[in-house]
């Protein structure tokens, strides 16, 4: 993640908020550090934010944050399913 990242900013804040502990990296943006290995590999996409919990790896913001609300049921941050 990157902390002036915009997309980022939610996943950042969810986690916060639920007391969810994560091993946050920094990525410079600024220096194209998306772009290079580590990064590049693990995210053929090369963008913020991306999760990667064992063999999952999600690479959008609301695809980590659909990914979390099943374990958080009382969230006040995240939307209930409209099913």
């Amino acid at each position: 993640m990157h902390p002036v990242s915009t997309v980022c900013r939610p996943v950042r804040l969810f986690c916060a908020e639920n007391g969810i502990k994560i091993e946050e990296v920094t990525v410079d943006l600024m220096t194209g550090a998306q772009h290079k290995e580590p990064f590049a590999s693990l995210n053929p996409s090369r963008q913020v934010p991306m999760l990667e919990d064992d063999d999952l790896k999600l690479t959008e913001a609301s695809a980590i944050l659909k990914n979390c609300r099943p374990i958080l049921p009382t969230s006040r941050s995240a939307p209930r399913s409209t099913r």
